[in-house]
């Protein structure tokens, strides 16, 4: 699932222009779909050029990533730094490059962000600069990942299981928390979570910390609270901005030495829990706003640096393999087809603003309608191919025919067709000459939606 670095491209090295030695890397690509997926390919001075198996390079064009793909034009792009920046350059490829889901301009060329997604093919990329990370348990710590920031979150992750005191996790909705929390703890301790959103002010504190029987009305019988139950392993209390200012009190006492007192005793107890607290929320602004104690937030810092976890679109290269996962949780045979090049740009285009969770959900859902990750983008939920849809953007997208004399095929005549035809996939094949599957894959490149003119034409024979 979570590949290894293959170094430079091996079917390159048989061309005389290309370095018998791998480069001093100063940016890197990783491909996460088309041919040989997961592997990592570094980028020298003299810069990358992307083009088919078979092509032979100049000195001045760097290394090869020669691949296999019929739709690569021997030369198609090359990636290179110019000016302190790094950018990509069409070679005059047949078939345009795309970049974060945007056609390259024929001869053009683009300034690359790090995190770039690139399509040339059906091969897609993930650009970084600076050298490729260390797959070396791509898979531990509970954080598995090839992306720098999820490297980064493992090495803090190991230097605070080395350590004692408690921790802050920072992260958007849905980034893992939890997950880390987990990793946090020592096997065959406890692990007690609780989402303090769903504690009441009125009950908070016997949860938290216990209380005895009769202590108020209804407690028949006594309690005990979490922080005994984690008794020498982990708490893990999330979104923690949420607790009442009064129970915050109680827990930063907690904090300082390890005692607490359970609803209705008068004698301290104590608990060598360490304490995981997670939040979504800017506790800075709560503590402006005088919804956090100060001298809580100043203490859970203090114990150690807070922990802050990448959104899930800020760690593409990552988000197939997570969707990997996720479809071997519900479905217990693992699809070997590789994923659909369409398909893996809309879920690695798509920004997940509720990032792993919402992953999860979606990808459970293409499971329960018996989909796998060979599925085609328009089986994909309307918000991810609509949103690739709205960054393909231009008509100006033409993918030149194969054969002679045969039209050109851009976004514009291509819809027009499918209007005529009611979306009809077999009959605007037949329109242009072509076969089906490769109307499959214009449609796919050019962010077609073949559901949306099959869905006007029902609408318009319903008002008819």
């Amino acid at each position: 699932m979570w590949a290894v670095y293959a170094g430079d491209d091996t079917k390159a090295r048989d061309d005389s222009a290309t370095r018998s030695e791998a480069p001093e890397a100063h940016a890197h690509v990783h491909i996460v779909a088309g041919e040989r997926p997961g592997t990592c390919h570094a980028i020298g001075r003299a810069g990358l050029l992307v083009g088919r198996t078979g092509a032979r390079l100049t000195p001045s064009e760097g290394v090869g990533l020669l691949l296999d793909d019929p739709w690569i034009s021997r030369r198609h792009a090359r990636l290179h730094s110019e000016r302190g920046r790094w950018e990509i350059t069409d070679l005059g490829g047949r078939n345009r490059a795309f970049v974060e889901g945007a056609p390259l301009a024929a001869g053009g060329n683009l300034a690359l962000a790090d995190g770039a997604l690139i399509r040339i093919g059906d091969t897609l990329f993930v650009f970084r600069i600076g050298a490729p990370t260390d797959p070396a348990e791509a898979d531990s710590m509970g954080f598995p990942g090839r992306a720098p920031s999820a490297l980064a979150v493992r090495k803090r992750l190991l230097q605070l299981s080395r350590t004692s005191g408690h921790v802050l996790v920072l992260g958007e909705t849905g980034t893992g928390k939890e997950r880390v929390a987990r990793a946090l703890g020592a096997v065959g301790r406890p692990f007690v979570p609780q989402n303090c959103a769903e504690l009441t002010r009125e009950f908070a504190r016997s949860e938290l910390f216990g209380h005895l029987r009769g202590s108020f009305s209804g407690a028949i019988a006594t309690k005990t609270g979490l922080v005994e139950l984690a008794e020498q392993g982990v708490l893990f209390l999330d979104e923690i901005g949420e607790l009442a200012l009064d129970v915050q009190a109680e827990l930063l006492r907690f904090l300082e030495d390890g005692h607490y007192r359970p609803v209705g005793a008068t004698e301290l107890r104590r608990s060598s829990a360490r304490l995981v607290a997670a939040t979504n929320v800017d506790l800075d602004a709560a503590v402006r706003g005088g919804r956090f104690r100060r001298d809580l937030l100043t203490r859970l810092r203090s114990s150690n640096l807070p922990l802050e976890l990448p959104a899930l679109r800020a760690r593409r290269e990552d988000i197939l393999g997570w969707a990997e996962r996720f479809f071997g949780e519900v479905t217990p045979q693992r699809c070997d087809t590789p994923w659909n090049a369409g398909a893996a740009e809309c879920l690695l285009l798509y920004p997940w603003h509720g990032n792993l969770r919402e992953l999860r959900g979606m990808i459970r859902g293409l499971a329960d309608a018996g989909l796998d990750r060979a599925l085609r983008p328009e089986q994909l939920p309307a918000d991810l191919r609509d949103h690739r849809r709205a960054l393909r953007g231009s008509n100006e997208a033409v993918m030149p025919a194969e054969q002679p004399g045969a039209p050109d095929l851009t976004r514009e005549t291509i819809e027009d067709i499918l209007r005529t035809t009611a979306g009809s996939v077999r009959a605007t094949a037949q329109h242009f000459g072509i076969e089906r599957r490769k109307l499959y894959r214009l449609c796919d490149r050019l962010g077609i939606d073949l559901d949306r003119f099959r869905l006007n034409a029902e609408r318009e024979e319903q008002d008819g």
